[in-house]
């Protein structure tokens, strides 16, 4: 992650840009073929209280790809934490979800088992990205067919 971080700054401040998007991005930025978006399953789930901070952090995501997307290096970065959110969710917080009862046990699992684990791997972070980002991306990941929550 350090060396991506010191590229992007590297990318930026020589304003080498790519209109290239990497295939992983782009596997985690489309739509699976799942006819259940995210408001759905958040409610399927027993969730549904969730689906207007979900909708919101999602979009902030989509943003941050958005923003960042004609740097290889910050591509590269989102990937690489995508593919970490979408590993820690379905090992550690998917099989608890049957046990939350309150939106407190909620936010507890995911500051323990995924802001920590994230946050512990950012280094300089140079996108700032932050534990709303990175509870975003669990959202950015279900609305996008790539997470179950049941």
């Amino acid at each position: 992650m350090d060396l991506l971080s010191k590229k992007y700054v590297e990318e930026k401040s020589n304003q080498k840009v790519t209109s290239l998007i990497i295939d992983e991005l782009t596997h985690y930025s489309n739509e699976k073929y799942d006819i259940r978006d995210l408001k759905e399953k958040l409610e399927d789930a027993g969730f549904g209280y969730l689906v207007e901070t979900g909708e919101e952090l999602k979009e902030e995501v989509s943003k941050l790809i958005v923003r960042n997307q004609h740097y290889n290096s910050a591509q590269k970065i989102i990937t690489y934490l995508l593919a970490e959110v979408e590993s820690i969710f379905n090992a550690n917080i998917k099989n608890n979800l049957l046990s939350i009862e309150e939106e407190t046990q909620l936010k507890l699992l995911f500051r323990t088992q995924l802001e920590q684990e994230i946050q512990a791997h950012l280094g300089e972070n140079v996108l700032e990205i932050f534990n709303r980002q990175i509870n975003g991306m669990v959202y950015f990941l279900t609305g996008n067919c790539h997470l179950e929550w049941e």
